[in-house]
């Protein structure tokens, strides 16, 4: 009898704060405003990959690169990164920090969303670009 008692007090503690918590990653990912954050999050991310195959080709210049990072809001900065002993390689890249609609396991809808290409001394792209898209705060 008094095990069961025990069990039933457990139970009755545990049950408001899991439909609480549900309600809220239920609302949270299921409401009309984190969908339109989702989707505008995930167009944007689709539209840099296209943008940036057609517009960032092997051979664009230095002044092109620049301009493409800022039509797309993203600070550029070039840098030079060494392997090993005779491996140098330039790139230009940028990240910014966005919102989102964070699948659930995710503290927050902070995202973040990248783009960096390989370039020479002089800042003319040599290889595809590479966009990097994520949510932060996951688990």
């Amino acid at each position: 009898m008094k095990q069961k008692l025990i069990s039933a007090s457990v139970m009755l503690a545990l049950i408001p704060p899991l439909v609480s918590c549900g309600g809220c990653v239920f609302y949270r990912y299921h409401s009309t405003a984190c969908k339109q954050r989702g989707a505008a999050y995930e167009a944007r991310v689709e539209k840099l990959k296209k943008d940036a195959h057609e517009r960032l080709k092997i051979g664009t210049k230095r002044e092109d690169v620049v301009r493409f990072f800022a039509e797309n809001g993203l600070p550029i900065s070039f840098s030079q990164v060494t392997y090993g002993e005779s491996k140098t390689v330039y790139e230009a890249s940028g990240t910014i920090y966005t919102t989102g609609c964070a699948p659930s396991g995710c503290g927050s809808d902070d995202a973040l969303l990248g783009l960096r290409v390989k370039v020479d001394k002089e800042g003319t792209v040599i290889s595809e670009p590479v966009i990097g898209a994520l949510y932060t705060n996951c688990l």
